[in-house]
Order: structure tokens, then sequence, then C-alpha cells
């Protein structure tokens, strides 16, 4: 009987770290919008994985070490993870926001859980059931109420930049490597993963900072600086990123990429919390919406138990 409690919380533990980690972002995109003129994008990618890795290494060393061999074995795998989920997408979302509005910024961002489907399919040829279908239109429809208000004229009006052309490449980015980071080496802690993957970010990094830092602007030393990598250093990185890799290991990449759909949900949901804006009618609608995409999408695999590889 334990052992039939433990596998039924399993789906459902992965989709509370799932929303975690959507929430975490919702404030990042949120943030990032804000300090776009103060803060260079590559800058901000860059000391946000630096430290972030200086963060997590004196609680990874020990692990580190003892899967090294194993690091070095797929080094490949975990370059490619680096580079999808972190230098590449990451840099491109702030820079996105420097030319878009958090609207557009919104709405792309939802197009990762109809993109994940596709290129699951591409890359594994895993299965796209009609119910996933039925489950990410729901689900996107709800993000569209969101973020227009539920206002079909705001939709209408809405135009595209060259902001939104980078931040589709943020979207695909990401999609990637919520593809891939379901096949991650099961040899590899979690812990382990995500410093090596840091540590590739960084290097990838480091010559288009220095880059930045001569042609463009430097990353300054300011009170909102220190603020802005304080939070996306703790919760959109590191808290995140371990709560997004283990939910997508339970729940899988086709799944656990609608949860993405909540990012604009909790970015509407902050907006309320800090900046007094008011939650209205057509907030109640986009978020039953979305949940109930994604209730749908989870239900079938809710009820089954977590496969053997699921609790490595």
């Amino acid at each position: 009987m334990k052992s039939s409690n433990r596998q039924a919380a399993g789906p459902l533990v992965a989709a509370l770290l799932l929303a975690f980690a959507s929430a975490c972002w919702g404030g990042n995109i949120t943030l990032g919008r804000a300090i776009a003129t103060e803060i260079p994008p590559v800058g901000l990618s860059f000391w946000r994985w630096l430290l972030a890795f200086c963060v997590l290494l004196p609680f990874v060393y020990v692990r580190l070490r003892a899967d090294w061999p194993a690091v070095r074995r797929h080094w490949r795998f975990l370059a490619l993870l680096a580079f999808f989920g972190m230098a590449a997408f990451h840099t491109a979302l702030y820079l996105s926001v420097n030319f878009t509005t958090a609207t557009n910024a919104a709405l792309l961002v939802a197009i990762c859980p109809v993109l994940v489907p596709v290129l699951s399919w591409a890359i594994y040829r895993e299965a796209v059931t009609l119910r996933l279908v039925v489950a990410t239109v729901v689900s996107l429809l709800g993000v569209v109420v969101v973020v227009t208000r539920g206002d079909v004229e705001r939709v209408l009006a809405i135009s595209f930049n060259t902001g939104d052309l980078t931040m589709l490449i943020a979207v695909f980015t990401w999609s990637v490597y919520t593809v891939l980071v379901k096949r991650r080496p099961p040899e590899l802690h979690p812990q382990v993963l995500l410093a090596v993957t840091m540590l590739f970010a960084i290097a990838m990094l480091f010559p288009v900072y220095l880059w930045e830092t001569a042609t463009l602007r430097a990353m300054p030393v300011s009170t909102a600086s220190a603020v802005t990598l304080a939070y996306v250093v703790v919760f959109a990185s590191l808290l995140a990123f371990l709560a997004f890799n283990r939910g997508i290991e339970v729940l899988g990449p086709n799944i656990g990429g609608l949860f993405m759909h909540l990012v604009p949900v909790f970015g509407a949901v902050f907006a309320f919390t800090f900046l007094g804006e008011r939650l209205q009618a057509f907030h109640a609608v986009g978020i039953a919406a979305i949940v109930a995409g994604i209730v749908m999408a989870s239900w079938r695999r809710r009820a089954q138990a977590p496969s053997p590889s699921a609790g490595a």
C-alpha cells in the first residue's frame, strides 16, 4: 500500500515541480523586461550561470568527482543541453525583451508546448496522441485569453518586430532542450548534470560576453543588477532547472512542456501581488482553460505507475 502511494505521488510531485519552475520563469521574464534597458543580455546570462555554478559547486563537488568518468563519456550531449537550454535560450530571451512587448513574449513562449511534441516525434519518434493535441489547443487558448485580457481586438492588433524573431529563436532552443533533457544519462546525478551544463554554458558565453563588454555596454554594478542576479541565480537558475529537469524526467517532454503555459499565469499573479494590478474575469477563464488542458494531457499518465527509470 505504501509503495502504491509513492507511485501515485510521483506524477503529482512532478507536476508541482514543473508548476514551481514556471513560476520562477514567469518572474524571470517579468524581471528581464523591467531591467532590459539597464542590464545587457549576454552579461546577465553570463553572470547568471557563473554565480549559479559557484553557489552549486560546494554542494556537488564530491558527486562531480565520482561522476566525472560519465561526464567525459557524455560531454557532447551535455554540451548540447548547455547550448540549447542555457547559453542560447536565455541570451535570446533577454535580448528579445529589449525590443518586444510582454504580451508578445508571453504568446511566443506559449508556442513551446506546441513545438515540443513535433520535435519529440522528429528526434525520438514519440507518438503524438489526439488527447495531447486537444489538451494543447485548450491550454493555448487559455494563454491567449490571459495575455490579451480576453479582448478579441487585442489579438487582431498584435504586431511583430525583430525582437519577436529573437524570441522565436529562444522558443525553439528551449523546446529542443525540453525534448533532450528527458534522455539525460541515468548515471549522472541531477545536480551534476546541472553543474556541468552550467560550466559548458559559461565557456560558450564568455567570448560573447567579452565582445559585448568591449563594443556595446558593460554589466553595471548597481542595486538593480544585484537584485536581478540574486533572483535569477537562486530561483530562475538553480531551483527552477532542478525542478524542471525532474518533472520532465517523470512526465515526459510532451506533457511536461505544457506547463510552460503557466508562465503568463504566474506573470499575472505577480502583477497582482507586487504591482497592484487587479485580477479580472478573463484571468479566471484563461487560467481554467490552461489548467484543464494540463489535466487533460496528464490524466491518463497519472493513472499509470511511473516507469522504473522515472525513479532514478
